[in-house]
């Protein structure tokens, strides 16, 4: 079952921080498609390490003293790196996808401010994630006529092109007005794809 018909959507002024932020990483970081969490975290100057770098036991204390539902990944500041560190859990899935997006959840931590775990950081986080990787306006201006197209073209797994196609049709069903941040988007990959006049 999709866990999002459970749950209640953000205030609109939260998608809109959310979104204007991650275009502005786009955009700000020189971004191109599909999206590579890896360097997106590079370029913010964040650490990212996988579990398979060191001994279980060693994975199974920083899961322990991450959040409960840290198995995927987790982030921190260390004060001594004076950074933060993004740890991903590829012990458990190589699926690069779903590590792609691991990577980007926790970016969407770091960047929203979260200090803590709950619920709501976690809802908040997701859509980062997603948006970050997919957002709205591009499986159009790509084409994208299905969520194997998305998947195609954005490099993402299918629960997670899934989710998006479905924002991404929710968005053109109800007029898909483009914000004047998702506009900035769009001209900025219509220039770096050479696409014209859509």
């Amino acid at each position: 079952m999709d866990d999002n018909l459970l749950r209640p959507a953000l205030p609109k002024s939260l998608y809109d921080r959310i979104e204007a932020d991650v275009v502005k990483l786009h955009i700000d970081l020189d971004l191109v498609l599909p999206v590579d969490p890896y360097l997106v975290a590079e370029r913010l100057g964040f650490i990212v390490r996988r579990f398979s770098e060191i001994s279980n036991a060693d994975a199974l204390n920083i899961l322990k003293t991450g959040p409960d539902n840290s198995r995927d990944g987790l982030s921190y500041r260390d004060p001594e790196l004076d950074t933060f560190v993004i740890w991903i859990n590829d012990l458990e899935s190589t699926y690069e996808p779903r590590l792609n997006f691991t990577i980007m959840h926790e970016i969407g931590h770091i960047r929203m401010g979260h200090r803590g775990d709950s619920p709501l950081a976690e809802m908040i986080a997701n859509y980062y994630a997603a948006y970050a990787l997919v957002p709205s306006p591009l499986p159009a201006l790509l084409k994208c006529n299905s969520f194997m197209d998305i998947i195609d073209e954005f490099n993402i797994s299918i629960d997670c092109a899934f989710n998006c196609s479905k924002r991404c049709m929710n968005w053109a069903m109800y007029g898909g007005s483009i914000k004047p941040y998702e506009q900035q988007l769009k001209e900025y990959y219509k220039k770096i794809l050479n696409i014209d006049g859509r």
